[in-house]
């Protein structure tokens, strides 16, 4: 070999070409498969090649003199970048930017036309002043790392000072980056502000505690933004993570982001310093690109279909699983590229044609490419296989994408079908689908054997008629079928139904059903191509998911109302039983105040305890319906004057004013019932009010309406307290302050309320106060009735004392304590006589012998019932004029309301109201006389 330091070894050098004169070049550059423009100083277009204009979907026509920011279609931030770079006049690399590529025909305006790609451009400055820009397609792998390059450029620049400052602050305008510091001694992280521009934030300080940042980061992603920390801590480099931040709107921004640690002049660690840049509108890209070939992958492979893409640029090639299976390759082997495939697969009598179609289909970018063709598989069988492809890009930088049919067995066992037809029954028939085709033109119809077997039906000659399937058709689901297949076929659309169909031997079977129109070269409607397939099982198994859903639901929600079902009435009862406890141990120990003061504690807790129970029994009769509404019209005013007094006293305990306002209307409701509303209203805002407060309450008409409004001025409500003011239980921390109160009142408000067929609204703020406003349908104030008056009692004082004798009572109860209760409130008047029995039989003896004034019945005795013993002393001559009052536990409104309706005079819950009951036995009998008590 001659050596090339010798001129004389030197082997001669060719010829140097003739340089091409400028039309000669501009052709060349015209024709370039990178995408060229020439601009002024201003960054406006004077010329641009063929494959720029192929991009952006222009004509050369229209560019000239135009913004060549503007023709690419960039971002605000990006076309800054580039008009400036072209101002200043330097040779210049410029940064990465995103075009919108046109995919149709030239001059159209549709944004549906269009897709974003990342370009990346060099700029050289020409002697004329005028600037050439070159472009060339980059992936997003290129794009990631040039991003992580430039993550690491600012990262960086950060840490220097002085001249570079301008720059920086350049670079994070017009890139759009987050600057962050995160002090490791502090535990404070400090932002640019473009981070809170990003998440919507409300900048009220330049930095946040990193328990703050922690909340702005999706759970998933926490785990791993810390190990970045600490790594970065660890060894010192960078760490790159990519991490979702929450929006104030709900949504998730990603982040791509890059952080190295800082040190201080001892050279320990000071501060983590991170730079970041927003890909969100490429994670959404990805996320439904995903999604897309999720769904395709699902449906591609239950219909038996392969598919492939060769990427423009790295020529990556991939296959899907059932183009492996096809091939008869394993689905981890290698992908062979694309003259691997031809030589390793294509039969060799169809080499040539497939290989020349290729080439062709690329050259002349023609969309699309059908094909069939006969490939070896790796164990040398022979298939038969259809394929499909399509170009996606520009000119010589086409991404290319196909599916693969196995047609073999169509070709051989069904050549008498039509082509649509065949491949119809080829992607369905291992998913047990049944195929059908209806020529329009003929009104002639095909089922193949399928079609008969998803209804139970053997094959037949001639396909049932319309009239025919309609009949098998489940009635609850036939007219919509037939409307939406009728509108279907005279539209040519994509049918999708779903419907049942009865079987001969009487089962119900889901069908679900999917057609096409197929339509000729003038685009007339011709025929219908359509699949149906048994889908019972997964019917079934979505009706069974969503009952165990419910049911779920349902447990969990009677767990959790036991729970505090639990709760609740084991705090009464603690105090009830620990007070109880005391007052035996400690004895005569106790001072007579100590004992009356637990006395009183055990008394409260049992009222409370009563209170709950009476709480929840209206609560459950209300929710099961049971609670039966005697609606009337009801003055409101008249319900209000005998409704406040009720709460005066807690008011005057808490220092609270009563006011009433205007008060007008009448409302159609139960009268005892709207009562309760009012009572329950008025006592929480007392409540649940400031010393000195007020309360009022009003009422307006309103149309055909009257309107109840309850006004406080306490504590008020947060906007997440008011959506959950009306459920059962739920105190909203009131238990813990000592305020009494079982946490139902306002549920029963809202359960009464929507019974009588009316709505309560809740308005209220924090710190201010609340506004609850009844609103239910006016009643005819002319239609008020007027209470009867009180007749008598039977044996009342007059009429007692006038047989010169005490009053006698009879109490039927087998309980020891109740009849122990009754008989020491008894025995304070001297003027009344009491008589006991202990089951039903022995009390209509005694009755009959006694002949008392009075009879308290218990409803549940050990022999017979309340209502037997009734019956009985009604039969009786001697006793059937005795007025009887049913003393009883049960509380339900359908208990009283049948022992009313049996004739009992009145029915008293237990446990007594000592009180109450000594007031009710004075209604009856008469105030006792001054030495009777």
């Amino acid at each position: 070999m001659a050596d090339s330091n010798d001129p004389e070894g030197a082997a001669p050098r060719p010829a140097m070409a003739p340089m091409p004169d400028l039309p000669t070049a501009l052709a060349l550059l015209d024709h370039a498969r990178v995408a060229i423009a020439l601009c002024d100083g201003q960054a406006r277009i004077a010329w641009c090649n063929q494959s720029l204009l192929g991009a952006v979907g222009r004509a050369a026509r229209d560019t000239l003199g135009q913004p060549l920011a503007a023709l690419l279609g960039l971002s605000t931030a990006d076309a800054r970048q580039l008009e400036d770079t072209v101002r200043r006049g330097l040779d210049a690399t410029l940064p990465d930017m995103q075009w919108h590529v046109f995919n149709g025909e030239a001059n159209a305006d549709t944004a549906a036309d269009t897709a974003a790609e990342w370009w990346r451009g060099d700029m050289r400055m020409l002697p004329d002043g005028q600037c050439a820009i070159t472009w060339v397609s980059i992936d997003s792998r290129q794009r990631q790392g040039a991003e992580l390059h430039r993550l690491n450029d600012l990262l960086n620049m950060s840490h220097s000072h002085g001249e570079t400052v301008e720059q920086l602050g350049l670079a994070l305008e017009l890139g759009q980056i987050v600057v962050w510091r995160h002090d490791l001694r502090s535990e404070r992280v400090r932002f640019s502000k473009r981070a809170f521009e990003l998440l919507g934030l409300t900048r009220l300080a330049d930095d946040l505690s990193t328990q703050e940042v922690r909340e702005l980061v999706h759970p998933e992603d926490r785990g791993t933004l810390r190990q970045s920390v600490e790594q970065a801590v660890a060894t010192g480099g960078p760490v790159d993570v990519e991490t979702r931040f929450r929006h104030t709107d709900g949504s998730w921004r990603h982040m791509l982001t890059r952080r190295v640690l800082h040190r201080d002049a001892q050279g320990r660690p000071a501060a983590v310093l991170g730079v970041g840049m927003d890909l969100s509108e490429r994670a959404a890209v990805a996320k439904r690109h995903t999604e897309l070939m999720r769904q395709f992958e699902l449906t591609a492979g239950s219909a038996g279909i392969g598919y492939w893409s060769v990427e423009a640029g790295t020529r990556l090639t991939r296959w899907s699983a059932q183009t492996f299976a096809l091939h008869g390759l394993p689905a981890d082997a290698p992908v062979p590229a694309m003259h691997d495939w031809l030589h390793r697969f294509v039969a060799p009598a169809d080499r040539d044609a497939v290989q020349r179609r290729h080439h062709e289909w690329v050259v002349s970018g023609t969309q699309y490419l059908e094909e069939e063709f006969r490939i070896l598989r790796r164990d040398g069988q022979p298939r038969q296989v259809l394929s499909y492809g399509r170009l996606e890009g520009r000119p010589g930088h086409y991404d290319l994408f196909g599916v693969l049919m196995d047609v073999t067995e169509r070709r051989a066992a069904e050549a008498a079908l039509h082509q649509a037809s065949q491949r119809a029954a080829l992607a369905t028939r291992g998913a047990g689908m049944g195929t059908w085709e209806q020529d329009l033109l003929s009104g002639e119809t095909f089922w193949d054997e399928q079609m008969w077997r998803l209804r139970g039906l053997p094959p037949r000659a001639r396909v049932l008629s319309v009239d025919e399937r309609m009949a098998l058709v489940h009635p609850d689901d036939r007219e919509a079928t037939l409307r939406k297949l009728n509108e279907a076929a005279s539209e040519g659309k994509l049918s999708n139904l779903e419907f049942r169909v009865r079987w001969p031997d009487g089962q119900w079977r889901w069908i679900a059903s999917r057609a096409v129109a197929a339509r000729d070269e003038q685009g007339r409607l011709t025929r219908r191509i359509g699949v149906n397939w048994d889908i019972t099982d997964m019917r079934m198994a979505q009706i069974a998911h969503e009952e165990r859903a419910l049911a779920l639901r349902e447990n969990q929600a009677k767990s959790q109302f036991l729970s505090r079902m639990s709760h609740e009435l084991r705090t009464p009862l603690n105090a009830v039983l620990g007070f109880t406890q005391l007052l035996i141990n400690d004895g005569e120990k106790i001072s007579t105040e100590t004992r009356k003061r637990r006395l009183e504690q055990v008394q409260a807790a049992g009222r409370h305890l009563l209170s709950l129970i009476n709480d929840v029994l209206d609560l459950s009769s209300l929710e099961g319906g049971e609670m039966r509404m005697d609606k009337r019209p009801v003055p409101l005013a008249a319900l209000v004057a005998e409704t406040l007094p009720l709460v005066a006293r807690l008011a005057r305990q808490r220092k609270v004013r009563l006011r009433q306002g205007t008060l007008a209307g009448v409302a159609s409701a139960d009268p005892t019932r709207l009562r309760q509303v009012l009572l329950n209203l008025l006592t929480n805002a007392v409540k649940y009010n400031r010393e000195g407060g007020q309360v009022v309450v009003d009422s307006e008409m309103q149309a055909d309406a009257v309107v109840l409004r309850v006004s406080d001025t306490g504590r008020g409500m947060d906007s997440a307290q008011v959506q959950r003011a009306f459920e059962p239980f739920n105190r909203m921390g009131a238990e813990l302050e000592g305020i009494e109160g079982t946490g139902i009142g306002l549920s029963i408000v809202k359960a009464l309320v929507d019974r009588m067929g009316g709505t309560v609204q809740l308005r209220s703020t924090l710190g201010e106060g609340s506004v609850f406003e009844v609103r239910l349908h006016a009643g005819a104030p002319d239609d008020v009735a007027v209470p009867p008056a009180l007749a008598p009692a039977a044996g009342s004082q007059a009429g007692v004392h006038a047989l010169g004798r005490p009053a006698r009572l009879l109490y039927i109860e087998d309980n020891p304590v109740n009849l122990l209760i009754v008989q020491e409130l008894l025995a304070r008047r001297a003027d009344l006589r009491l008589d006991t029995a202990v089951d039903g039989l022995s009390g209509v003896r005694l009755a009959r012998k006694m002949r008392p004034d009075l009879i308290l019945v218990d409803m549940h005795l050990p022999d017979i019932d309340g209502h037997e013993v009734l019956r009985r002393l009604r039969a009786d001559s001697a006793t059937a004029g005795i007025t009887c009052i049913s003393v009883s536990a049960n509380a339900m409104p359908d208990d009283i309301a049948r022992a009313l309706k049996a004739g009992f005079a009145d029915y008293w819950t237990k446990p007594l109201d000592l009180d109450l009951f000594l007031r009710s036995i004075d209604a009856l009998f008469g105030a006792a006389p001054d030495n009777s008590r």
